[in-house]
């Protein structure tokens, strides 16, 4: 245990994780956002920052000047409070231990007026612990921020203030507005899990594709999980498409409309994908294959990007098994294909979805194909003789 933590607990004590995670979560409401957002990226620098990570951080200090000095405070009161003698570490300790009768955080923590006057830490030596005692609000809240990092802050952190699983069924289409400001347009046949945590936001798409309009909010990345790929933004607009069958099953493909994303392996921990993650910004996109692999970076027409919701769908060099595939996630097309080598013959272009006689008498001109009607009452392509 470190000198500086000042909390450490006698082991006649319990420790009751979930009892310290409800007093953390209480203590941290009553204070400044601003200073809780200090003090979450003090603790994140000291951890370690990425690159991202570093240029998030410099976006957050200019983003205010109240958010710059609340960050300075935070940086010299943490390490004001690292340089306390051993012997006044003592003598806190022994102060704390002779009310160990009371709660461990409010043992630390001053009355309801206390918490609310904005104290500032004074330059130079540390004082004695006699002397600290009008600046307790501010000790308080480095103490607590001290310990948050040691057994309650990533937990408290890592608590999720919104989550819904979203489960679009085949031929139906939906557009949600999260509590965040951010918009996601759900394709028909598409799964996913959204969560928003404290310090980020979070979409898992188990199948389908997702258009998003994700709202701004440097504190708060935005991370699709899509299969094998990690797409991490701030705020834009870009498509996520994951299918486990038909057109490129088993890859995810990114794409994006306005601003830009980072698409990364989503094997590799966040960490560690600085050299590897791709940056794509509006009109480019690419494929993630099923084995993280990145492909490479291609222009696409903003106005082609997620086509399903203007009720089209395109096709290049698509199989006509996965072109009629893909078109059975708008519905039934009364289509059927017994033949492999006609299921295997490549075909291009937009069609409407919905239209599956359409898409049939189209072709049955542009391949050696026919219309049969069945026994079944199913139209069945067939080689033309």
């Amino acid at each position: 245990m470190s000198r500086f933590s000042l909390f450490s607990r006698s082991s006649s004590v319990p420790f009751d994780e979930a009892a310290e995670a409800r007093e953390l979560e209480e203590f941290f409401r009553q204070q400044d956002p601003v200073d809780i957002a200090a003090a979450n990226w003090h603790t994140r620098q000291e951890q370690g920052l990425s690159a991202t990570g570093q240029i998030e951080l410099q976006h957050w200090l200019a983003a205010s000047p109240e958010h710059a000095a609340a960050f300075e405070r935070m940086c010299q009161r943490m390490a004001a409070l690292r340089a306390i003698p051993a012997e006044d570490v003592t003598r806190a300790r022994a102060a704390h231990a002779s009310v160990s009768s009371r709660p461990p955080l409010q043992k630390s923590l001053t009355s309801q007026t206390d918490r609310r006057k904005k104290a500032h830490a004074p330059a130079g030596r540390w004082p004695s612990w006699g002397a600290l005692q009008p600046q307790r609000t501010w000790i308080a809240f480095c103490c607590v921020a001290l310990l948050a990092v040691g057994i309650g802050w990533h937990q408290w952190d890592q608590q999720h203030i919104f989550s819904d699983n979203y489960d679009v069924g085949r031929g139906q289409r939906q557009t949600v507005t999260l509590p965040d400001g951010s918009e996601l347009a759900f394709d028909a046949e598409t799964q996913a899990q959204v969560t928003l945590y404290r310090d980020h936001r979070e979409v898992r798409i188990t199948e389908g594709q997702i258009m998003f309009a994700v709202a701004p909010d440097s504190a708060k990345p935005f991370q699709v999980l899509a299969g094998p790929a990690r797409v991490t933004v701030v705020g834009t607009r870009f498509s996520v498409r994951y299918r486990h069958a038909g057109m490129d099953a088993g890859a995810a493909k990114v794409a994006v409309e306005q601003g830009h994303v980072r698409v990364a392996d989503a094997h590799i921990p966040q960490s560690d994908d600085e050299s590897s993650a791709v940056d794509l910004v509006a009109g480019q996109g690419l494929t993630v294959s099923t084995d993280g692999s990145i492909g490479q970076v291609e222009a696409v027409a903003p106005s082609s990007i997620a086509l399903w919701r203007k009720g089209l769908i395109r096709f290049e060099n698509t199989s006509l098994g996965d072109a009629l595939l893909e078109l059975e996630r708008y519905g039934p097309t009364g289509l059927v294909i017994r033949d492999p080598a006609i299921a295997a013959m490549p075909i291009g272009g937009s069609f409407q979805i919905g239209h599956p006689d359409e898409f049939a008498q189209m072709i049955a001109q542009i391949l050696p194909v026919k219309l049969a009607r069945s026994p079944t009452g199913k139209t069945e392509i067939v080689m033309a003789r």
